[in-house]
């Protein structure tokens, strides 16, 4: 479902990335998984700080779970915090 969210974040698709959410904090609000799609969501409407909380979530959950990082990275290069980026980017090559 992340890997959807991606998609839907890529295309701009808003009230389908929503949708996507919404259902997605029924079934399990504490999936990894969940976590991601609710960044993307956010990044999506440009709530950077809030998206980054949610990928912060996902890796609480599994530290090995690779989007995150890349995802953490993305929402660290719009805050204009480059080291940051690098770290969670490099995060990505270390697992």
């Amino acid at each position: 479902m992340d890997t959807f969210s991606n998609l839907l974040y890529v295309r701009g698709m808003k009230p389908e990335l929503s949708y996507l959410a919404h259902n997605l904090c029924e079934i399990d609000k504490y999936r990894v998984e969940t976590c991601c799609v609710i960044g993307n969501y956010y990044s999506l409407r440009s709530q950077h700080e809030k998206a980054a909380l949610y990928f912060q979530r996902a890796l609480k959950l599994n530290p090995r779970y690779l989007g995150a990082w890349t995802l953490m990275g993305h929402e660290y290069m719009e805050m204009k915090n480059t080291s940051a980026a690098i770290q969670a980017y490099r995060s990505v090559c270390k697992s």
